[in-house]
């Protein structure tokens, strides 16, 4: 047996009847194995200093027991590696618990989307009802289908200026509709058509 494990097995004695100056003679002869070991598994400082700090408090928890240990150098590695598989394990579950909040977060932004969509084009209905059947023409030929109001007069054998007043009127009833029934999001989400 070399010196290293007799020094070790004194300490290792020294701590379990409650020896403060021997534990810290252990933590110096022996943080940077752990953390090198600690290092290898976690490819991350903090988490090899948090492995560290863990390996070491559970010496001194369960110091009366040190004295069992026949190869200090040998368990003090093992201790580390589990800890460190554990710590790793803890990594990728927390990683899959935030991956899963995300994938939720981003269906529920979906349905959310696709249900406002679905409520303002419900409302635009609504509001469309409203009009008469010629004004109604005019609107989704301009606003809904883009077309100009030459074509739009053309194709419904209107003159321009008909198709501009049919288009006022249209506008400021489904404005006025959205206003009036507090639909103040849905007013600013189509507002850019009914320009």
């Amino acid at each position: 047996m070399d010196g290293l494990h007799i020094d070790d097995d004194c300490l290792l004695r020294a701590i379990a009847q409650n020896n403060e100056w021997a534990f810290t003679k252990l933590f110096y002869a022996h943080k940077d194995k752990v953390y090198t070991i600690a290092m290898m598994f976690t490819k991350n400082e903090t988490d090899a200093e948090e492995i560290v700090q863990e390996v070491f408090s559970r010496i001194w928890k369960y110091r009366e027991k040190l004295p069992e240990i026949k190869n200090f150098s040998a368990w003090i590695a093992t201790v580390t590696k589990h800890r460190a598989l554990t710590a790793l394990q803890k990594i990728a579950r927390e990683r899959a618990e935030r991956q899963q909040l995300y994938t939720l977060s981003e269906n529920q932004t979906l349905l959310d989307a696709d249900y406002n969509l679905k409520e303002v084009q419900s409302l635009l209905q609504t509001a469309l009802q409203l009009l008469t059947p010629q004004q109604r023409k005019v609107f989704e030929l301009t606003r809904i289908n883009g077309l100009d109001r030459k074509t739009v007069a053309a194709s419904l054998g209107l003159s321009p200026a008909t198709v501009s007043v049919h288009l006022t009127i249209a506008l400021r009833r489904v404005r006025s509709f959205l206003y009036e029934h507090s639909y103040e999001i849905v007013l600013l989400v189509v507002f850019s058509f009914l320009q």
